[in-house]
C-alpha cells in the first residue's frame, strides 16, 4: 500500500493540478517506474503506466509471505480425461470468461455425460463462476476432477465445492464430502434403499445450518412415501420457514398422511352443494376466522400487509394451496377446466387460483396446467403464464409456442422471451422447433429497419442460440448486419459465432 500511496493524490486530483511523485518500490521494479517517468510523453500517460506496472506485481505474488502450515497433501490421481482438442479448450475459456450461464450448463453437462472433466488451466475461471452463481454447482461438481475439488479447498470462496474424492467410501463422502456431494448420495440411497438414508439424513440434522436442512430434506422427494411422514411432520416446527416449506410440499405429496386429511377436512367444511333450477352446483364460503389449531399446519392468521387478498381470502388461499389438486377433481366431481371455470364465476376466484398455482409447483400436473392456461389466460399475469407453462413437460411447451408462431411474427420478442423464461438453463427445443423459431428470427432480423435498436431481440439473440438445437445454429451466422444492410454489431454477431461453434466443438 505505501507503494501505491505516491500514485493516489494525482489520481484523485488529476495531473493538471498536482505533478506525479515517482514511487520508490527499489530494485528493478523501482529501476522501470523511474524509466517510464522520463520516457511518458504525457504526466497522464506516466501515472497509467506505472499503475499498470504496480498491478501486475502485485498480482504475480506477495513477497515475505509462507506457504500456511501444514502444507496441504497432493490432489488425488485423476481418474477422468480431460478435453484435450486445442480448439474446444480454447472456445472453453471463452465460453468461462464471456459465455452466457446456459452455455455453460451445456457445457458442463455435455462433459458430465461424456465422463471428461475440465482442463486444468480453467479450473480457477470455473470455480470463480460457481462462487459467482449458484445454480451452476450442482452442474460445475462432476467435471472438477480431483484437482478442481482440491484446488477448491485452498480458497475459502471455492468452498462450495471442496469435498472428497470421487471414489471415496461411502461414509466419507457423507461425512467429508460438500453438500453437492452429500445430496448426490442421499438421492443414490434413496433409490436403493429409502429407509436407509431416512436414517442417515435424520442422523445428522440437528447439527445442520438452515439451508442445508432444507436442501437435503428435499431429496426424500426420491421414493417418497408414507414410512417417511414421521419424520416430515416432525419437521413442520423447524424454525427455519424454508425448510417448513420444503417440509410441506413434501406432505402435500402424501395424500393418506394426517397433514393432507386436515387439510381436505378444512376444505370440506367450506364446500356445500345447492340446487339451482334443476341443476346441483357447489359453493364455497371463505374462512370466518383461523383456529389456533392451523398455525401448527403453516396457516397465518395474520395477512401480510403487502398481500392484495382480502383477510378471509387470505385464509381460504392458504387452506386450499394444502390441497392436493388430485382431491378437487374427485370430490366436486369437475374436470380441470370445469374446476377452473367454476372458480373463476365464484367470489373468491383470486384466492382459489392462486392457491391451484401454487399447488402445482409443488406437483406439476399437465391438466392442471393445460385447464389454467387455456381456461383463464386474462386473469393469469405474465409472470404466472410463464411460471405454469415452464411446469409443463417441453413437448406440450412446445404445442402453445407453435401457435404463437402461426399467428404471426409480430409476437416473435413475446415469444422468444416465453421461451427463454420457461425453457430452464441445460434445456434445448426440438429440432422442428427450433427450425421455425431460427427461420422467424433470420427473417425478422432481415426485414427489421433499425435492427440495432432493436434491444429486446438482440439482446435474446445469445440466450436463444443456447436453446436451439442442430441445424437451426446453422441459420443465425448468417444474420449479420452487413449481409442485411443494417448497422454493423460486431460483438453481438461475434458473441453468437463464439457460442455456435463452443456447442458444435463440444457436441452440446
Amino acid at each position: 500500500m505505501s507503494t501505491w500511496a505516491a500514485l493516489l493524490p494525482v489520481a484523485m486530483v488529476g495531473t493538471e493540478r498536482q505533478a506525479p511523485v515517482l514511487p520508490e518500490p527499489g530494485g528493478a521494479i523501482g529501476d522501470l517506474l523511474a524509466e517510464l517517468a522520463v520516457l511518458g510523453d504525457h504526466p497522464a500517460q506516466c501515472v497509467l503506466q506505472m499503475a499498470a506496472v504496480l498491478a501486475t506485481c502485485a498480482q504475480a505474488g506477495v513477497q515475505g509471505t509462507a506457504w500456511p502450515e501444514p502444507v496441504p497433501a497432493a490432489a488425488a490421481r485423476e481418474v477422468l480425461p480431460t478435453v484435450d482438442n486445442a480448439s474446444a479448450v480454447l472456445l472453453l475459456a471463452w465460453a468461462l470468461r464471456d459465455g452466457p450461464q446456459r452455455l455453460l450448463l451445456l457445457v458442463f453437462q455435455s462433459l458430465a455425460r461424456k465422463g471428461r472433466r475440465l482442463p486444468i488451466d480453467l479450473l480457477p475461471l470455473a470455480l470463480e463462476q460457481g462462487r459467482r452463481s449458484v445454480a451452476l454447482r450442482e452442474s460445475l461438481q462432476p467435471v472438477l476432477g480431483e484437482r478442481g475439488v482440491w484446488l477448491a479447498g485452498q480458497n475459502a470462496a471455492w468452498n462450495y465445492a471442496f469435498g472428497v474424492e470421487a471414489a471415496a467410501a461411502e461414509e466419507v463422502r457423507w461425512t467429508e464430502g460438500s453438500l453437492a456431494q452429500r445430496r448426490e448420495l442421499l438421492r443414490e440411497e434413496r433409490r436403493r434403499n429409502p429407509s436407509a438414508a431416512r436414517e442417515r439424513l435424520t442422523g445428522i440434522l440437528g447439527e445442520l445450518p438452515a439451508r442445508e436442512r432444507a436442501e437435503l430434506i428435499g431429496e426424500l422427494a426420491t421414493g417418497l412415501s408414507m414410512d417417511d411422514e414421521a419424520l416430515l411432520d416432525s419437521l413442520r416446527r423447524d424454525r427455519s420457514r424454508e425448510v417448513k416449506q420444503v417440509t410441506l410440499g413434501l406432505l402435500q405429496r402424501l395424500p393418506d398422511c394426517a397433514h393432507v386429511q386436515r387439510a381436505q377436512q378444512r376444505m370440506q367444511a367450506l364446500l356445500r352443494q345447492e340446487r339451482v333450477l334443476l341443476r346441483k352446483r357447489w359453493r364455497l364460503d371463505a374462512p370466518s376466522a383461523v383456529a389456533d389449531e392451523w398455525k401448527a399446519d403453516g396457516i397465518e392468521a395474520t395477512r401480510p400487509t403487502h398481500d392484495a387478498l382480502g383477510e378471509r381470502a387470505w385464509w381460504l388461499f392458504q387452506v386450499a394451496r394444502q390441497v392436493p389438486l388430485a382431491w378437487w377433481v374427485r370430490y366436486t366431481g369437475m374436470n380441470p377446466g370445469d374446476l377452473v371455470d367454476w372458480a373463476i364465476s365464484s367470489d373468491w376466484a383470486d384466492a382459489l387460483l392462486r392457491a391451484w398455482r401454487e399447488a402445482l409447483a409443488v406437483e406439476p400436473e399437465v391438466a392442471w396446467c393445460e385447464a389454467l392456461l387455456d381456461h383463464s389466460p386474462k386473469t393469469l399475469s405474465a409472470d404466472h403464464y410463464l411460471a405454469i407453462l415452464a411446469l409443463l413437460p417441453l413437448a406440450r411447451r412446445e404445442r402453445y409456442w407453435e401457435k404463437q408462431l402461426k399467428e404471426g411474427k409480430s409476437r416473435l420478442q413475446a415469444l422468444v422471451h416465453q421461451l427463454l423464461q420457461a425453457c430452464p438453463p441445460g434445456e434445448c427445443l426440438s429440432a422442428s422447433l427450433s427450425l421455425a423459431v431460427a427461420s422467424a428470427v433470420a427473417e425478422a432480423v432481415g426485414q427489421h429497419a433499425d435492427f440495432s435498436n432493436d434491444y429486446a431481440l438482440r439482446s435474446a439473440l445469445p440466450e436463444l442460440c443456447c436453446v436451439l438445437q442442430g441445424a437451426a445454429l446453422e441459420q443465425l451466422p448468417g444474420i449479420s448486419g452487413e449481409a442485411a444492410g443494417k448497422p454493423a454489431l460486431p460483438e453481438l454477431w461475434h458473441t453468437l459465432r463464439q457460442i455456435i461453434a463452443t456447442r458444435q466443438a463440444l457436441n452440446c
